[in-house]
């Protein structure tokens, strides 16, 4: 993960026991909390990860989270409730700064699996000097996304999802967190600006079937289960049996057979209520019991996201 401040439970890998996190964070006293508070699996590097190694300017703000290698945008921020005081720039320092490739080779670590990147802005300079990582074992990437300038000079989530694209990646989830402009008393209610958000990308497995790399597909099969997305790891299941990604052996393609089996049973079970609402419909009461959970799906939501969004922003 580039950008690990506050790390606690954001990594939408954690439960994977086998897991080894590496963090990079270019605030030292944040680094050295991280360090002292660092789980066992998981380890925090003192380093600014940008698109090559050189001398730049962190520009470290009132809210700490905010810092970034580049300005804020203070044209918008100053549109923002709120946006104004936590990107006060409060000092400007030189660093050092590394590629995510020389710095990975360094630690002598020659394959990552998933990329986490919440940078401010900086993401695609980072991405751009991953290029040789992107090229081999990254099997899914999670990234901050801007709709909007928010740093000067920032790319945005168009030139992120183009580069990613490149490289067999989809785009397979996105939040959106909105703001609202600070001209509109926080009591009433708004839709607010749709900003930036955190973008899920999960390589193609026509990536890994031209190069017949069976392992980096083990491994994307497992990060999609785990992150929900079933149907796709069961579809890189099928294509090993099929043989359209490389030559099984005969213990490979049972244990995968095997747990293919597995998997789809302990989904059926995990979905047995659909079998109880096809019960319902079959004697004529799905759709008073969808008129009922409907309204009241639909005050829960409103009581919470109306509370939501009097604040100075939201995720949706």
């Amino acid at each position: 993960m580039c950008g690990a401040r506050e790390e606690t439970g954001k990594l939408p890998i954690r439960g994977i026991g086998q897991v080894k996190y590496i963090g990079f964070e270019a605030d030292p006293r944040e680094c050295e909390r991280l360090q002292q508070n660092a789980r066992p699996g998981f380890r925090f590097e003192n380093a600014a990860i940008a698109g090559s190694a050189s001398e730049r300017t962190l520009y470290v703000t009132r809210d700490p989270a905010c810092s970034s290698l580049l300005r804020p945008n203070a044209e918008i921020f100053a549109r923002l409730l709120n946006g104004e005081h936590a990107t006060e720039v409060v000092q400007e320092k030189k660093i050092q700064t590394i590629s995510l490739d020389e710095v990975m080779s360094r630690l002598g670590v020659p394959n990552v699996d998933v990329l986490d990147l919440d940078t401010q802005g900086t993401e695609l300079e980072i991405l751009h000097g991953a290029a040789g990582l992107l090229s081999t074992s990254i099997v899914a990437i999670k990234v901050e996304v801007e709709f909007a300038p928010l740093y000067q000079d920032q790319a945005l989530f168009g030139d992120v999802d183009e580069y990613l694209r490149k490289f067999g990646f989809a785009l397979f989830d996105l939040s959106r967190s909105r703001y609202r402009r600070k001209n509109l008393p926080s009591a009433q209610l708004t839709r607010g600006q749709l900003l930036w958000g955190d973008a899920l990308y999960l390589r193609d497995y026509r990536w890994f079937a031209e190069r017949s790399e069976l392992d980096h597909v083990f491994r994307l099969c497992l990060v999609a289960a785990h992150l929900g997305f079933h149907d796709y790891a069961l579809e890189g299941m099928d294509l090993l049996l099929e043989g359209k990604i490389g030559t099984l052996s005969q213990e490979q393609e049972a244990r995968i057979r095997e747990s293919r089996k597995q998997y789809t049973t302990d989904l059926r079970n995990g979905a047995r209520w659909v079998d109880v609402l096809l019960g319902f419909e079959a004697v004529g009461l799905i759709k008073p019991l969808k008129a009922t959970g409907r309204i009241a799906r639909q005050i829960g939501e409103r009581l919470v996201k109306d509370k939501e969004m009097t604040q100075h922003n939201w995720v949706d």
